[in-house]
């Protein structure tokens, strides 16, 4: 066998983030590693990647003991490479540039050689029979291509006999199709004798690239098995306990948890009556936000209206502007023609984020630590950083909203001055969407939000949006999950060649017409 891990215990500030956790990787197999957000998972992916050091537990690999893995560099060095979500390119920088950054410039009396930096780039990335030019630049990449050259530099990077490759949530911001392309790439790599450990919330990977998984709860192992041994259901009342999924089905619909944060906030929420909404996010007749012949760098011609309290979704290929309209209806990026209203009234063309927000539109954004929160600064600063004003010298109501926050929103560890960066990535996500729900916005978009979240987080970040759209807030919810579409919104855009092509409703929402629509 490849890894075996007895034993292995850690805990931060008090914390017990595993406790006595066991785990077998074998050559050539793909072992999946599921859990809700904080359950351990990222913590052992960083003992075996010797980012962290376990306090005990004993390791084996390749059949030989190690006492523990004291940095990234000796896990290379014994056969183990990472690859995480986040592919570490720089989106101005060349493929082969990103890749010198590991690698090293080769160098040419004293200068950098560019002509033997793009052959010797172009080479490596062909023998993993990748095909992605070296000269292109890493931002114009697909997420696929972002993933699979990640994985060529963490491949790379081990030396002398590749014994165990962990994928840390890597297709979580991938689309379905372009994560099928990625994971059949990994299967080859298991195929040649590789263990894979692979981290991951899509359940539905497991059916057919999995030969065995290990659930963890609370820093526990409670399930080790072939895949296949338990079904779906099994499997999410294993990561979330079974009562604690009773109860999150039994919340499903909403709750009032937004009024409550509002009036935690003392919000004047009360002098809004609250939008008249069905189960699938149906609204008033009102239009708050009207958008005409939007146009950008993909977008050719984009318009639609949006009603008070609606949800409406939008997918689409990324080249057919999907990716690029919440950033301009955010302000991260400038539309070049087109007209865009907020209850009437116009935004500037070049609006900035402060502007877009004092409009009433709010972005939560897919990178939730680069573009949505701070990862230096604490959930309360993470959270109330917008409005920072109305919390200047009130301690008590500081304490009295992020009291709410916490309990409305499930976040965990449940201290408001916790570090955001060490939060896990549902809960970070669920503070910033709670940021940006305390504003009380009049649209409120969503890039992707269940990117790198759990069943259980995803559940509740749900209910959350529902009462929110009940409360008359807009949602504008861009997925790259048809069945999250299916299940929230009263209809779906398509966007496809720079337009809206296709509007979903009714009996057309659903899973398979949304994907067939988003895909062709």
């Amino acid at each position: 066998m490849a890894v075996k891990a007895t034993g292995i215990s850690k805990e931060f500030a008090g914390i017990q983030a595993l406790n006595s956790v066991d785990i077998t990787l074998k050559n050539g197999e793909i072992h999946a590693l599921l859990g809700a957000n904080g359950s351990g998972k990222s913590t052992l992916a960083k003992i075996l990647t010797g980012v962290y050091q376990p306090e005990a537990g004993e390791l084996h690999i390749g059949g030989r003991p190690v006492a523990s893995i004291a940095s990234p560099h000796q896990a290379a060095r014994l056969g183990i490479a990472v690859v995480h979500q986040e592919a570490p390119l720089i989106d101005t920088m060349t493929v082969a540039e990103g890749v010198a950054l590991f690698r090293g410039y080769p160098t040419r009396r004293g200068k950098v050689s560019w002509t033997r930096l793009y052959d010797e780039t172009a080479s490596m990335l062909h023998s993993f029979d990748v095909a992605v030019d070296p000269r292109q630049l890493a931002g114009t990449l697909s997420p696929a291509e972002r993933a699979l050259v990640a994985m060529v530099i963490a491949l790379d990077q081990v030396k002398m006999g590749l014994e165990l490759l962990i994928l840390d949530e890597v297709t979580a911001s991938l689309p379905e199709n372009q994560a099928a392309v990625f994971l059949d790439r990994v299967a080859t790599i298991a195929q040649a004798g590789t263990a894979v450990l692979m981290v991951t919330h899509r359940l539905a990977e497991l059916q057919d690239r999995a030969d065995s998984v290990t659930v963890l709860r609370d820093g526990r192992m409670v399930y080790t098995g072939p895949a296949g041994e338990a079904d779906n259901r099994t499997l999410i009342d294993l990561m979330v306990g079974s009562e604690t999924r009773q109860r999150a089905v039994a919340a499903t619909g909403g709750g009032g948890g937004v009024s409550r944060l509002w009036a935690a906030a003392d919000s004047a929420h009360a002098q809004r009556a609250p939008a008249v909404q069905g189960s699938c996010g149906t609204a008033e007749t009102e239009i708050v936000l009207q958008a005409r012949n939007l146009a950008g760098e993909f977008m050719r011609d984009v318009s639609f209206d949006m009603r008070r309290g609606e949800i409406v979704g939008v997918a689409g290929l990324i080249e057919s502007g999907v990716s690029e309209l919440p950033k301009i209806l955010g302000g991260m990026s400038t539309r070049q023609s087109g007209v865009l209203k907020v209850r009437g009234r116009a935004v500037p063309l070049s609006a900035t984020p402060r502007e877009l927000i004092a409009a009433g539109v709010t972005l939560l954004p897919v990178d939730r630590l680069r573009s949505g929160g701070i990862a230096s600064l604490s959930l309360t600063e993470n959270a109330l950083l917008p409005a920072l004003s109305r919390y200047w010298h009130s301690n008590k109501r500081e304490e009295r909203v992020m009291g709410q926050l916490i309990k409305e929103l499930d976040v965990r560890p449940s201290r408001s001055k916790a570090l955001f960066g060490q939060l896990s990535g549902g809960n970070q996500q669920k503070v910033l969407l709670a940021k940006w729900l305390l504003l009380r916005p009049t649209v409120l978009v969503l890039e992707d939000p269940t990117s790198g979240v759990d069943p259980n987080a995803r559940a509740k970040m749900f209910d959350i949006l529902r009462d929110a759209a009940a409360e008359g807030v807009s949602i504008l919810f861009f997925s790259t999950e048809p069945e999250q579409l299916a299940a929230m919104c009263s209809r779906v855009l398509i966007l496809r060649n720079g337009i809206v092509a296709k509007e979903l409703t009714g009996d057309e929402l659903d899973q398979g017409v949304i994907s067939r629509w988003s895909y062709a």
